[in-house]
């Protein structure tokens, strides 16, 4: 997959998931490292499946900011074994 969207680093915004497999909402507040028009980078220390539909909140500065329906189309993992998921949006996409 190429990433050619403009990032932009987010240190003010989280983002929530829901697990289209769960019953429950899950209100974990993932942190973001970036974000695209087209998805956003998050660290987790949940395993994601690739490939693995969810719905999400984007939260900026406390308040709800946008929301989708994405993929998870990648997983990085650093040296200290931190795990970092990439997820497309499917449906909107943000306009930044």
């Amino acid at each position: 997959m190429q990433r050619s969207d403009m990032r932009r680093e987010m240190n003010n915004a989280y983002l929530t998931i829901h697990r289209n497999a769960s019953n429950n909402s899950n209100d974990t507040h993932f942190t973001i490292q970036n974000v695209s028009r087209g998805g956003i980078r998050f660290s987790s220390e949940e395993h994601f499946d690739i490939d693995e539909r969810v719905s999400l909140a984007l939260y900026i500065n406390g308040e709800l900011s946008h929301q989708a329906k994405g993929r998870i189309c990648y997983h990085d993992e650093d040296s200290q074994q931190k795990n970092y998921y990439g997820v497309s949006f499917l449906d909107k996409f943000l306009h930044i």
